[in-house]
């Protein structure tokens, strides 16, 4: 079996395209992960301006007599 140089150069294109796929997908879950983040600190910022909703799971907020 000879060495085809053509065949080898498709082969090293096909496992950078993947290396690079595989590392795409990589950072795009973190990119994902770091909004996800985000959005909960900032619906948790947007609580924390309502600490008696917190305490009070399930239940409707009553007003204090």
């Amino acid at each position: 079996m000879a060495f085809d140089p053509d065949f080898a150069g498709e082969s090293a294109k096909s496992v950078r395209n993947e290396r690079r796929r595989q590392e795409d997908k990589r950072r795009m879950a973190y990119r994902r992960a770091i909004e996800d983040y985000r959005e909960a600190q900032a619906l948790n910022a947007q609580l924390g301006d309502f600490p008696e909703l917190l305490g009070r799971r399930g239940e409707l907020a009553r007003p204090a007599l």
